[in-house]
């Protein structure tokens, strides 16, 4: 019967209990489980591709240790610029030069007018001949000169002659390559330019080509026979030697070289080689990179063979290239499911923050990418391809915490090492940077502790180097270097940090302690006026943060922040500073003459101006929730109070309710705004005290936590009820401390002792 029962209750309750599914659309929809969803497919497809270009990565880098005889595995070819160059320029040596008629003139005019005035220069001088002939002309060829110059018939006959042995120069025929050719005369250095080593043909402007062994130099011998030949048919023979030594000296080059129109022709020629002439082949199964004891190490030329080498085979395994890219897909997806649950169990607000989803999203991306460009390029792996997945662990840190960072950066170094396609030597001097980083990067409150911690890493990757480095037998030259760019990674990394952090906090929404620093300074533009226009208030802040300073550190809270948010949490109270108590000193009490329902409405109002204020002078987000949750939704009993004791206008008015006496809220989210509730409270509670010893104080501020616990202030705060008895001694001992008892000095006890009140008082104050 026992039995029966149990199984009856059993299935009643099973009958009941509400049915359950694992997929709850509405459920996972609110909870922004899709948009999260939507974000890491997203993720997957980018870093898929960007992990298919692993494949096109060279495994060597110029500069890096040659370790044996490079072979290649299929047959290619590689461009060489030098060799492309080389082709260039000789087709430039090989194209005929170009030569042009001489552009000072005709020059066997020349030679025509300086033969024709012969017999005058020589007739006009009668005592000395002219320095260009006297050590030409002797004695003889003078007197025939005369004679030519005395007689008009002779010296007419002398005329023709010299035209028609010009003319006969003119017209004289060279036969070279089966074509006619007149005399081509070059300067002598031209001339022996293009005949040494090896005669080459010349351009002789429109004409054609022309071989220059048929040409004759100025002065030359060859020339001097072909004059004489000619000269012997119209002088005489006393005159003709005469006659071809003043021909050769007065005849100039009958054609000198084009040095534009040669360029030009040269420039076309070299334009004509193709890109292909400097491509060179190489077999299949040949070395291409022979390691020998005079090359060692792998130079840009390597680099560039490699990577033709590397990129022909990709493109021959064009039919069974399948079986790599689904792995890296896999891999793809496989990691991107890892990180999508670390972020789900460690980091659920993400879940729900799309915008933080993306941007974390969106930096591995980056860094990724930026890691695979490296490899695609000839930089120093060791150096660009480290710090990315650095530079993820600092800003993950910065902005989550250690064990997060630690997570999400060494699956970013995984895939970074399967970009680049390294081995785990890699992925550990990656790793080994990381946790130095997370490890180390803790509060920042100064500015040089980024750069120690970037030394820290530095130094930490370089010992993972040399170990990696020796292990592998590598030389130690090539172990150190990379040791050297593995620790400037380390440095960068640390000084980049140190440079976009501003740009990190306002992305994440954070505040560093360096920032909460600065806004600590007396001399902010906000402190500076709550300084002046509310002393009061500024005066309270600075005790509230002396507790919640101490508080926090008892609970191992942000101290800094609960110090800097005590300072910033009453600024509204400055667009009304003399409605409140603190501020009143000596003065008349502004809410004695106004309904309690208004007096509650200027003393809310100080939140939202508050939060009006901190916006204005962009005020870090954190800031602004101590504003907008000190008061939490607490009553305001005062006035809630007051407005009970006051007579209702109408006999059935309902009595004032709680709800309408209350901050608008929202509760403390975080311990650090708990504590400073506590703290505020306390301070202004224990301030009002008249005589706070020991005891009352400690019973007030238990009572004062007790209120709050009660009314659920602390609900939407992770804080214990362990933290809570820690913050409540905390205050106490920091309550004591301010209020500490003093020796009282006779000189001044006269002042110093409270006077027993008069019945008359007494009776006033009841």
């Amino acid at each position: 019967m026992l039995t029966l029962y149990r199984r009856s209750r059993r299935a009643e309750r099973r009958k009941n209990r509400p049915a359950a599914t694992w997929f709850d659309w509405d459920r996972w929809k609110e909870q922004g489980y899709f948009g999260s969803l939507g974000v890491a497919v997203v993720f997957f497809a980018c870093a898929a591709t960007i992990l298919l270009w692993r494949q096109e990565v060279i495994p060597y880098r110029p500069g890096e240790w040659i370790p044996h005889n490079i072979v290649a595995r299929v047959r290619f070819s590689y461009f060489d610029g030098d060799r492309l160059e080389t082709e260039r320029m000789l087709a430039r040596q090989n194209e005929p030069r170009v030569y042009r008629p001489n552009p000072d003139g005709d020059p066997w005019a020349v030679v025509v007018k300086k033969l024709s005035d012969l017999p005058d220069r020589v007739a006009n001088s009668s005592r000395e001949l002219p320095a260009d002939l006297k050590d030409v002309l002797d004695s003889g060829t003078v007197t025939q000169l005369r004679q030519y110059a005395a007689s008009p018939s002779e010296r007419t006959r002398y005329q023709q002659n010299v035209e028609l042995y010009v003319s006969s120069l003119r017209n004289y025929a060279v036969i070279a390559g089966g074509k006619s050719w007149p005399l081509v005369i070059l300067p002598d250095d031209q001339r022996h330019d293009e005949l040494k080593p090896r005669a080459r043909n010349i351009r002789l402007g429109m004409a054609g080509l022309f071989d220059p062994t048929f040409s004759y130099a100025a002065r030359g011998e060859d020339l001097r026979r072909i004059l004489a030949k000619v000269a012997d048919r119209y002088f005489l023979p006393a005159l003709q030697p005469k006659i071809v030594d003043l021909s050769l000296a007065a005849l100039d080059p009958t054609y000198v070289l084009d040095p534009t129109a040669t360029d030009e022709k040269q420039n076309e020629a070299a334009a004509l080689i193709p890109e292909s002439a400097g491509e060179v082949p190489v077999p299949i199964n040949q070395p291409f990179i022979i390691k020998d004891s005079k090359k060692v190490v792998f130079d840009q030329e390597d680099w560039q063979k490699l990577k033709a080498e590397n990129d022909r085979y990709i493109h021959s395994l064009k039919g069974s290239n399948w079986k790599p890219r689904l792995g890296t897909a896999l891999l793809a997806l496989i990691v991107t499911v890892v990180l999508a649950a670390y972020v789900a169990i460690y980091q659920p607000r993400i879940v729900r923050n799309h915008a933080r989803a993306i941007g974390i999203a969106a930096l591995l991306l980056a860094m990724l990418l930026l890691a695979q460009l490296t490899g695609l390029g000839s930089g120093p792996l060791y150096l660009l391809g480290v710090a990315p997945t650095l530079l993820v662990a600092m800003i993950l840190t910065i902005a989550y915490e250690q064990r997060f960072a630690i997570g999400i950066a060494s699956m970013h170094g995984m895939l970074a090492t399967v970009a680049l396609q390294q081995g785990i030597t890699f992925f550990i001097v990656i790793w080994v940077g990381l946790l130095c980083a997370c490890f180390l990067l803790g509060d920042i409150r100064t500015r040089s502790k980024l750069i120690e911690i970037g030394g820290a890493m530095a130094l930490a990757m370089m010992l993972a180097t040399l170990a990696s480095g020796f292990m592998g037998f590598d030389p130690a030259r090539f172990v150190v270097e990379n040791a050297l760019y593995a620790g400037a990674a380390g440095l960068a990394v640390g000084f980049i940090v140190l440079g976009i952090l501003p740009f990190i906090e306002k992305t994440f929404r954070i505040t560093t302690g360096m920032t909460l620093l600065e806004l600590a300074d007396a001399s902010h533009p906000l402190l500076r006026r709550l300084q002046l226009e509310a002393p009061g208030t500024y005066n309270h802040s600075l005790q509230v943060a002396t507790l919640a300073e101490a508080a926090a550190e008892a609970v191992a809270a942000n101290s800094l922040l609960c110090r800097v948010g005590s300072y910033y949490h009453d600024i509204g109270k400055m667009n009304k500073a003399e409605y409140f108590a603190e501020n009143q000193a000596g003065g008349e009490n502004r809410h004695i003459n106004l309904n309690p329902s208004v007096s509650l409405l200027i003393v809310i109002g100080h939140v939202k101006d508050g939060v009006e204020l901190a916006r204005e002078h962009n005020l870090p987000t954190s800031l602004v929730s101590f504003i907008q949750q000190h008061h939490g939704t607490t009553l305001v009993e005062y006035f809630f109070h007051a407005a009970c004791k006051r007579e209702p206008k109408y006999p059935d008015a309902p009595a004032p309710s709680e709800m309408q006496y209350r901050y608008p809220g929202p509760k403390p989210r975080t311990r650090e705004v708990a504590i400073v509730m506590i703290a505020d409270v306390a301070e202004s509670a224990c301030r009002a005290m008249p005589e706070p010893t020991a005891s009352r104080v400690e019973a007030l501020v238990h009572d004062l936590v007790m209120r709050r616990m009660l009314d659920g202030q602390f609900d939407e705060c992770d804080i214990t009820m362990r933290e809570v008895e820690l913050i409540e001694r905390s205050i106490v001992k920091s309550l004591l401390a301010i209020y500490h008892g003093r020796i009282q000095y006779p000189s001044t006890a006269a002042l110093t002792v409270v006077p027993a009140p008069t019945a008359a008082a007494s009776m006033k104050t009841a």
